[in-house]
């Protein structure tokens, strides 16, 4: 497995009942804050209090099975725990890579277990040896004489939640072929300036940009910089949250009220900002979907399908409203992509992907941003409210 800085896993699980009693089995730790509802109820807390070391343990988990994978060896962790959990709540372990020292193979990592996206209940750093590095590969997915060509030489482009993934490999791909890349990122602040320093060390231009594009001030406050260096010619609406797996019966509305607005009014926000200049050098916007929203549905996906669907049908209503100004507005719709917002997703569902599909894999970052600089290049120029599929076949229109 290729390992590189800014890289980030993560795994999550809710805390049962019955593992807290078998951890207190396994540990022979049986505080009556742990065990006694009574007693527990009597405390400031006002219930049983998990066993930090038990919620802990899902970064062994993540560190052995996801990153950096099998035959990694634990040399250290730190642990801060900065709130309690309780029976009930779930959980997820995070760990982002820092730093890479090849020659002692020793990759140190920020770890964090996190309740909700602004919830830390645990963090620290990790050290980690594993049993050999694989060799940094090209990323230049071109010939040699293809990314000559540099299609968006000149451009300026706004990839939205390009610190990873799909928009990273969308930054990198823009960037190589001589746009100017703002680097749109919301808390992965290394991650966005370790990406922004590899462009630039291929001889590409690009800026990081800080914002939480559910927030109109953050919004306006990154088109004002994005603007005050020049103009606007290339939008890539891609940033999203990562997807929440759950039945029908287990929802609230407002698990689809949360989706709506993060996916749809985060791409409403940045949009309607970047028009004004996108209309003066009639510019181009290509949105990130996700084929769950055509035929095959996905299951359990319920709230990032109904506000992905609705992220379509704005897109194609916006294709008609800005042709007339000379702004193309296209999309872009994956299959199942090796990114870590679909990291809970199970090996299983993923092995089902790939068997349904012609060309007998998964989705790649790069596939998709192969399909983004098409859309945005000057040969896309009278193409607008299309949706590229980029699913190896596995969706036929």
């Amino acid at each position: 497995m290729e390992l590189e800085i800014g890289q980030t896993e993560s795994l999550a699980r809710t805390i049962s009942a019955e593992e807290v009693a078998a951890f207190a089995r396994l540990s022979g730790d049986c505080n009556a804050l742990h065990m006694d509802d009574e007693f527990a109820a009597r405390t400031e807390f006002g219930q049983r209090v998990v066993h930090g070391f038990l919620h802990a343990s899902l970064l062994s988990t993540l560190v052995g099975m996801k990153l950096p994978g099998r035959g990694a060896l634990y040399i250290s962790q730190s642990i801060e725990f900065t709130k309690p959990v309780f029976i009930g709540d779930t959980v997820e372990a995070r760990a982002t890579i820092e730093n890479i020292d090849r020659e002692t193979r020793l990759v140190t990592m920020r770890t964090e277990i996190l309740r909700s996206e602004d919830d830390c209940v645990m963090r620290g750093t990790a050290t980690v040896k594993v049993l050999r590095l694989a060799e940094p590969r090209k990323r230049d997915p071109l010939p040699a004489e293809a990314g000559a060509l540099r299609l968006l030489e000149g451009r300026v482009a706004l990839v939205t939640g390009a610190s990873r993934g799909i928009g990273r490999a969308i930054a990198q791909l823009f960037g190589q072929h001589g746009a100017t890349v703002w680097i749109n990122y919301h808390k992965s602040q290394t991650a966005a300036e370790t990406l922004a320093r590899e462009i630039v060390e291929r001889g590409g231009t690009c800026r990081p940009v800080q914002a939480d594009i559910t927030r109109e001030d953050d919004v306006a406050r990154m088109m004002e910089q994005v603007t005050a260096e020049g103009g606007l010619d290339i939008l890539v609406n891609n940033a999203g949250p990562k997807i929440v797996s759950a039945p029908f019966s287990r929802l609230q509305w407002t698990d689809l009220s949360d989706a709506y607005d993060q996916i749809v009014g985060g791409a409403f926000r940045v949009t309607q900002a970047a028009l004004p200049a996108l209309k003066a050098r009639k510019g181009k916007i290509v949105t990130v979907v996700s084929s769950a929203v055509l035929g095959r549905t996905a299951h359990n996906w319920l709230p990032y399908v109904a506000a992905k669907s609705a992220l379509l049908a704005m897109s194609k209503n916006l294709a008609q409203e800005l042709g007339p100004d000379g702004i193309t507005v296209n999309m872009i719709s994956p299959s199942l992509v090796e990114t870590d917002l679909v990291a809970n997703v199970p090996d299983r569902m993923r092995e089902m992907t790939v068997s349904r599909t012609p060309l007998r894999r998964l989705a790649t970052p790069e596939d998709v941003a192969g399909a983004a600089l098409m859309l945005a290049s000057p040969y896309a120029a009278f193409i607008t409210g299309e949706n590229l599929l980029v699913t190896g076949g596995e969706h036929m229109l």
